[in-house]
């Protein structure tokens, strides 16, 4: 596909202020999806595998799906006079695919272009505001409510893209390099909301999923007291090595919200899991025991008084190569494999985390 080239009037330079448009409610309803970057990032798999592997996460009645809208890979190259010149090969690729199998994407918007790092090499370090924004809003005009995707791919069912996620943990020293800082996080976002408000305004822009919410979120506010009125949503990671301590950390989460007075700001789940290998990593737990992990977890996460919009599971698949990287064992859906015991276990966890009864009081009121 040919680089498109599209000139963006959003704050480039200029400090423009808080967004415009205030906190929009929470939606009505909660849904439920997975994890399914690994099966784009890197093209690692030809689209007989991605086909094979959404039309199995599909079938279990799951409506969303998670996976990076990569900077780096959309564009390589500095804007040229302030003209934006974007090649849509790696996202069109994964709209396309989650459409075709009814799953609406739930986009990261990351990471830093090679051109805007601010430590070179470090595509996880923190990015020009007005740069990254000005990302942000390209792929909210091409993939939300209206977006030009859609329009142009007549064949592709609609599944615009209602919900952005600001970066991926930016409060973990990994995905921020050199070290989290919750001031220039705050107005990252703070300026990529705007921007996709300014061509999409029906679009819900959520915080980057936090491994550590209860101090985090309030630094943010801290450093950018007016954050309290414009954020659309937060996106928590809880991990833990039991579904208890999954639903303690996402009811740490709540807490912290409503002591800033921002009690009605709905809550994402957009990772939680575990990993089968090696044994002793951060989040690993015995394979014999993660099918009643998911299965206990979804079956809470559908009945909590916690606020929640979103529940993914992390991950759908990944490639269980290398017995050593803990990243190759979070997936439920080994490649060239049919059902597992995990994912019988996520079916019978959605078909009770869907099905009418009693909230569990997890956040004691939401």
């Amino acid at each position: 596909m040919l680089a498109v080239a599209i000139a963006l009037g959003v704050g480039r330079s200029q400090d423009s202020g808080p967004p415009q448009l205030p906190a929009r409610p929470a939606p009505a309803g909660e849904g439920f999806g997975a994890n399914v970057g690994r099966l784009f990032n890197g093209r690692p798999y030809p689209d007989a595998v991605i086909q094979a592997q959404l039309t199995a996460l599909s079938a279990t009645g799951v409506t969303l799906a998670r996976a990076d809208a990569a900077w780096e890979a959309s564009e390589p190259q500095a804007p040229l006079g302030n003209i934006h010149h974007y090649d849509w090969s790696f996202d069109d690729r994964i709209a396309a695919a989650l459409a075709a199998h009814g799953l609406t994407w739930l986009p990261t918007i990351d990471y830093s272009a090679p051109w805007a790092q601010t430590t070179h090499g470090q595509d996880h370090s923190a990015p020009d505001p007005a740069e990254y924004a000005a990302y942000a809003a390209a792929v909210a005009a091409r993939y939300g409510s209206h977006g030009t995707f859609w329009r142009a791919n007549g064949q592709i069912p609609d599944r615009p893209v209602d919900t952005f996620e600001i970066w991926n943990e930016p409060d973990s020293p990994v995905f921020w390099v050199p070290k989290p800082n919750a001031q220039t996080y705050a107005r990252l976002y703070l300026k990529a909301r705007q921007a996709i408000d300014s061509v999409d305004p029906a679009a819900r822009v959520i915080v980057g999923g936090l491994t550590e919410a209860a101090t985090f979120l309030p630094a943010m506010l801290r450093a950018l007291p007016v954050l309290r009125n414009h954020i659309d949503g937060v996106a928590v990671h809880p991990y833990g090595t039991t579904p208890h301590e999954v639903l303690a950390k996402l009811a740490q989460a709540r807490q912290t919200l409503r002591s800033l007075g921002m009690a009605r700001v709905p809550l994402y789940v957009t990772e939680f899991g575990w990993t089968t290998s090696p044994r002793g990593a951060l989040d690993y737990l015995p394979e014999r025991r993660r099918p009643t992990f998911i299965q206990q977890t979804l079956t809470a996460l559908g009945h909590t008084d916690c606020g929640l919009v979103a529940v993914l599971l992390y991950a759908w698949v990944t490639p269980e190569r290398d017995r050593a990287s803990s990243q190759d064992w979070f997936g439920i859906h080994p490649p060239g494999s049919g059902s597992s015991p995990d994912t019988l276990a996520f079916q019978r966890g959605l078909r009770a985390a869907t099905s009418p009864g009693p909230a569990v009081s997890v956040c004691a009121g939401g």
